[in-house]
């Protein structure tokens, strides 16, 4: 996977069955270990990350990750990563 094509504004997808619903969209990728999704795509107005290890694909128009939306919601990381 190439990491330079997760870029700003890129919007996510997580499974739930068999399509991919919309989860968030990249506010920047940080130290190459965690992608931090935009407040605007938060229900709670809040940032929030997960691991790059997340990810099963990138292309020219999305983000995909090999985790299910009620795992994404369970998971997701509150507060900025050391």
């Amino acid at each position: 996977m190439d990491l330079d094509e997760i870029r700003e504004d890129k919007p996510i997808y997580a499974s739930r069955g068999a399509a991919d619903v919309h989860i968030g969209t990249v506010d920047k990728l940080e130290g190459g270990k965690y992608i931090k999704l935009t407040k605007t795509s938060a229900a709670d107005g809040q940032h929030h990350w997960f691991p790059i290890d997340w990810v099963r694909a990138v292309d020219e128009r999305a983000v995909y990750l090999n985790k299910t939306v009620d795992e994404v919601s369970e998971q997701l990381i509150n507060e900025q990563p050391v």
